[in-house]
């Protein structure tokens, strides 16, 4: 056995070979890809060995054959674009806004009807990058597959997937210090959260946007049923559907977030903080079949089972309280060498509970899910 340096491996790349640890157990087979810096640093902290014979650099090996593409990498480009674009925005060096925001929702359709369950595991395990990248593409997910649900045309919802992304244009650098911000709002940052929407509007019809359902969707997606809201202060059916999807799905994905005063919510805590305020600042039939998209146990969630395993759900079934998941940690609270998949619908493997992510967790996407 001789030990693998970082040098050796490569963030996105396929392992060449299979990984151990000092005392021989497997830990990562061939094939399984490093999905980040963090979890690169984890492992070889961990300490990772591979036989003498089989190890060579990895730019040395040519990777593994890819059958099919990930859900996770076209989720990472498009995490790259939409920094792009942001970044254009703020140095007011944008061009074409629509047209590129169009190809970016094309393609995030594309994605969740490819894999739907794939895309809902980015939502709850991704939380890698800056706020303003990741929170509009949370969004949008959500605003799709919610849409597609409830019977919304897939032109209609690309308008509406635009106000998603677009909907904080004109407070991206001001969402970036709330993040990172554990003490209460200034006068000046309510002031520019109450103005966001209108100089949103302001923004997008100046970059040549001409879809009416995406401006009044991005104007009004501060509405809330009770007429609470703003800029408008509309009330019940005076909101749009495309507004109040896009209303929703926001929420949520605020919810689940973590921030620097706090961890992330459990999707178990957030789907009862909506399903609480339905009726009052968010539609009740629309909260209805948000729940039923999103399950009971939707993907990406961490679970405790009854043989007191950890998982995360990949795949929801027809069983809400039973979907398909993975093991990560053993009953005894130590790594397991691979993910292990379990059917909970059988009483050993049945869940028990939604519960915190685990920190110790190596989480792999592309093979928890099956792909390369």
């Amino acid at each position: 056995m001789i030990q693998i340096k970082s040098e050796d491996l490569q963030v996105g790349k396929p392992l060449p070979w299979d990984c151990y640890d000092a005392a021989g157990i497997l830990l990562l087979r061939k094939g399984v890809v490093i999905a980040s810096q963090r979890q690169l640093d984890s492992v070889i902290e961990r300490g990772l060995f591979a036989d003498q014979e089989g190890h060579k650099p990895a730019g040395h090996m040519p990777p593994a054959p890819v059958e099919k593409p990930s859900p996770f990498h076209i989720v990472a480009d498009i995490k790259l674009r939409l920094r792009s674009i942001f970044s254009g925005i703020v140095a007011a060096q944008t061009t074409d806004l629509p047209g590129r925001i169009a190809k970016l929702c094309r393609d995030l359709q594309n994605l969740c009807e490819m894999d739907a369950d794939a895309a809902l595991g980015t939502l709850h395990l991704d939380h890698e990058g800056r706020y303003t990248i990741v929170h509009p593409l949370h969004v949008a997910i959500l605003c799709e597959l919610i849409a597609k649900r409830k019977g919304v045309a897939a032109e209609p919802r690309l308008s509406l997937l635009a106000a998603a992304i677009t909907s904080n244009i004109a407070m991206i650098e001001l969402q970036d210090t709330l993040q990172k911000q554990d003490t209460s709002l200034t006068p000046e940052q309510l002031e520019a959260i109450r103005l966001h929407t209108l100089q949103g509007v302001d923004m997008l019809l100046a970059a040549g946007v001409q879809d009416d359902v995406w401006i009044k969707t991005v104007l009004h997606h501060h509405e809330k049923l009770d007429g609470s809201g703003y800029p408008g202060a509309l009330r019940g059916d005076d909101i749009p559907l495309p507004v109040r999807i896009l209303s929703l799905a926001d929420t949520y994905s605020a919810m689940i977030t973590p921030r620097c005063y706090r961890g992330q919510i459990l999707a178990r805590d957030a789907l009862r903080d909506i399903f609480l305020k339905r009726g009052a600042e968010m539609d009740p039939a629309l909260a209805q079949v948000f729940i039923k998209e999103m399950g009971v146990f939707p993907p990406g969630a961490f679970v405790k089972l009854h043989n007191s395993e950890v998982a995360v759900v990949i795949r929801r079934g027809d069983n809400a309280m039973a979907p398909l998941v993975q093991s990560l940690i053993g009953p005894r609270g130590a790594p397991l060498p691979v993910p292990l998949r379990r059917d909970s619908s059988k009483e050993d493997y049945a869940i028990r509970e939604m519960v915190a992510p685990d920190k110790i967790a190596v989480i792999d996407p592309h093979h928890l899910w099956g792909y390369r």
